[in-house]
């Protein structure tokens, strides 16, 4: 992808930690650039960036594992080495300083979580708001840590002098099967609270039911239950699609499915003949989402975009 130079890959000895049964290993590069492009019509924003590339969540439907290989490192490092952009806030600042730059929307981050445990170590997405508070540059933040509570003093200002979106991923409600799909992220109830937190702060903050797991997780009490309970925490929109997948996803999640149910995995053959779900699947679902969605008033989508 172009947008960092590795300036040293000798693991820093303060930077090693232990995660699960791997050792996290980070690695401190100079980033060139730090936006871009996206040319989606149907996403609010144009523009990308990310504060590290990796992500030590390790969760087992991700899509964006294939992306360390843009960096000569193998996709099964993705959980376990962690890309630490060290000059992210001053590369953002030249950017946005550029006479060029037309102020749009920017999504952090498009790839990997801003506020994955190396945050805590390295405080790099908290420069980088600071970047967007100082160019009062319109901000989507998307995570599934309750990190970002920490940076509600910031995120505040950045909300009250222009345009912010924090996004919290929550793609089900049961816990038990959290803990199988996302081992190192934070618990439901936390994300809930953090919801509610964002909201009492003043600050759009939108759900991302993203993805949501034929038979396993899309049953329409299933999506029903969740869009009721984000709503009753403040929730202003949710965003609800099905499963896709790019790259090793799909083996990863065949192989959770030979431990969860076996018995699933014809029917996700069948459903994924390709990396997407059924189009017929998909489109139900979405169908069945949206109809709950605007039962429970948590369709603001108006509030994504800026005016």
């Amino acid at each position: 992808m172009g947008e960092v130079t590795v300036r040293d890959r000798v693991p820093c000895p303060e930077g090693d930690s232990m995660t699960g049964t791997e050792r996290v290993i980070y690695e401190h590069v100079e980033a060139k650039r730090m936006l871009h492009y996206l040319n989606v019509r149907s996403l609010p924003f144009r523009w990308g960036a990310n504060t590290y590339r990796g992500c030590e969540h390790d969760c087992t439907y991700c899509n964006a594992r294939y992306t360390h290989e843009y960096l000569d490192l193998p996709a099964e490092e993705f959980s376990h080495k962690i890309i630490v952009k060290d000059n992210a806030a001053e590369a953002m600042d030249k950017e946005f300083s550029k006479p060029r730059w037309g102020r749009g929307s920017v999504n952090l981050a498009t790839v990997t979580d801003p506020y994955q445990p190396a945050e805590s170590r390295f405080n790099i997405t908290r420069q980088v708001l600071g970047v967007f508070l100082r160019h009062h540059n319109p901000l989507m933040l998307t995570t599934k840590s309750t990190l970002v509570l920490r940076d509600l003093d910031i995120l505040a200002d950045i909300a009250r002098t222009g345009f912010l979106n924090v996004v919290i991923t929550l793609p089900a409600l049961d816990e038990t099967l959290r803990r199988v799909l996302e081992p190192r992220a934070p618990s439901i109830e936390e994300r809930l609270q953090a919801i509610r937190t964002i909201h009492e702060a003043g600050i759009t903050v939108g759900v991302a039911a993203i993805p949501l797991l034929p038979h396993i997780s899309d049953s329409q009490e299933q999506v029903e239950s969740l869009v009721k309970t984000v709503a009753s925490v403040g929730a202003d929109y949710v965003i609800a699609d099905a499963l896709n997948f790019r790259g090793e996803a799909r083996a990863r999640f065949m192989e959770f499915l030979r431990d969860y149910d076996p018995n699933l995995i014809p029917k996700y053959e069948e459903l994924y003949q390709t990396s997407y779900c059924d189009r017929e699947y998909a489109k139900t679902l979405r169908r069945s989402a949206r109809a709950v969605i605007r039962k429970h008033h948590v369709d603001n989508y108006e509030k994504m975009r800026l005016r």
